[in-house]
């Protein structure tokens, strides 16, 4: 079906958010480092979480009106190796301190062939394929993931007891883009159940439940007592897998780094863990490049099952929208244009115009 949503230029979009950011307390620098990682998400077509969370999703304006988001933030060095640190991260922007963290992993791993940073005291962090697509873009494998307050239910249980908490897997690849692979723990992000009642549609089975255990139709579901399913949906389905994915990265991020599993902590903190291998430290990095293309090529050449046009390999989809949406703009759903809108006014700025035709 051909998409007409308004589109708006990414550089358009990423000056108002830095602005926005701006207007809310962080220094020039690093408003525009903050709004490059959201809108990042926007190029790649992940639109559950990109600029539609500005305006109301508490990891953004709410969050630092209501005091939850100290846009002044200093992180504080807990513990500090040549291969591993903890930060705190100070109730920062959370895709800004992520972004510092990725930078000080990638710094780590070029100095002793593998680096590892955990962030405690942490905020929503946006889309975890950024971090680990930066290690990939300077030769490296890169991983990352956070925990989220309790969003799933444990597989075979009625209650609560993990968040999407995603996983990012990204590693370079010869003469393309980056094999990337950027997951929710749980059968879906919860961005899907936003992007559904923005639209006004159901959700399919599998993807959540109410209070009783059923499955649920209704994106709005997790307001009523609801819970969204693991990966897998089902214990028929193996959802013990996913479910078993999202307590390792609690660990990770939340024991690890000392905040204690995002289960006990409350909604405002999340941890976060980042790291990067350097390829050299384990063989020829152009070997290794030519090893993943020749994969990776094998991979799309697979037969497609009926009705599905191609087989794909995880990043393909978000280069091709990276592509697309650089030239041909960033479409945005009605509901989030009059909300940036109303967000220009209250901030006092020119909301962004759409690209005319």
């Amino acid at each position: 079906m051909e998409d007409t949503r308004p589109r708006f230029r990414h550089p358009d979009l990423l000056t108002f958010t830095a602005s926005v950011l701006e207007a809310l307390g962080m220094t020039g620098d690093d408003a525009a480092r903050g709004a490059e990682v959201l809108l990042d998400a926007d190029l790649s077509g992940i639109e559950s979480h990109g600029i539609a969370h500005l305006a109301w999703h508490p990891g953004y304006v709410p969050g630092f009106r209501r005091g939850v988001i100290n846009p002044t933030a200093r992180v504080r060095v807990l513990r500090d190796s040549p291969v591993a640190a903890t930060w705190d991260g100070d109730g920062g922007f959370g895709g800004l301190n992520a972004a510092k963290a990725m930078d000080a992993t990638i710094a780590k791993a070029e100095a002793t062939g593998i680096g590892m940073v955990a962030l405690t005291n942490g905020r929503h962090f946006g889309a975890a394929g950024y971090y680990a697509r930066m290690a990939a873009e300077r030769d490296m494998i890169g991983m990352a993931m956070c925990n989220v307050p309790p969003l799933a239910v444990a597989s075979g249980s009625l209650d609560r007891a993990f968040g999407t908490n995603p996983i990012a897997f990204g590693a370079p690849v010869e003469g393309s883009h980056p094999f990337l692979l950027d997951i929710a723990t749980t059968a879906v992000a919860g961005g899907k159940l936003e992007i559904a009642l923005r639209q006004g549609k159901g959700i399919p089975p599998g993807w959540a439940v109410d209070a009783g255990g059923n499955d649920s139709d209704n994106p709005s579901i997790l307001r009523s007592g609801g819970a969204l399913q693991p990966l897998g949906s089902y214990p028929e389905m193996s959802s013990h897998k996913g479910y078993g994915l999202g307590l390792m990265v609690d660990i990770l991020t939340g024991v690890l780094p000392g905040m204690g599993s995002a289960i006990f902590e409350g909604t405002r903190m999340q941890g976060q863990w980042f790291a990067a291998w350097r390829i050299d430290a384990f063989r020829d990095v152009s070997g290794f490049k030519a090893d993943m293309r020749r994969m990776v090529d094998h991979l799309r050449g697979l037969r497609p099952r009926p009705g599905v046009a191609e087989v794909l390999v995880p990043g393909d989809l978000e280069a091709r929208a990276r592509n697309e949406r650089l030239q041909h703009g960033i479409p945005l759903e009605m509901e989030t244009v009059e909300q940036l809108r109303t967000l220009a006014g209250e901030c006092g700025l020119e909301a962004p115009a759409p690209i005319a035709g």
